[in-house]
């Protein structure tokens, strides 16, 4: 099975109530459903835009996505 990548993005407020956009990724099944989600990951849009695209162009096997998640 193939999956693709793309961006998510989450708003959130801290402690001091200043709201914020966070980064992460999703990957998609061929049938454009969200089958794992990885939410919070990256302040900076382009860094998690970095993973998501290195994660497409590499082909990366969904079952390694929380491995390179973690690292």
């Amino acid at each position: 099975m193939c999956h693709t990548y793309q961006l998510n993005e989450t708003t959130v407020k801290n402690t001091d109530g200043i709201v914020y956009i966070v980064y992460g990724i999703d990957a998609i099944n061929e049938k454009g459903k969200i089958v794992k989600s990885f939410t919070k990951l990256f302040y900076e849009r382009s860094r998690a835009q970095d993973l998501v695209t290195l994660c497409n162009e590499c082909e990366l096997s969904i079952i390694h996505l929380a491995n390179v998640v973690e690292d």
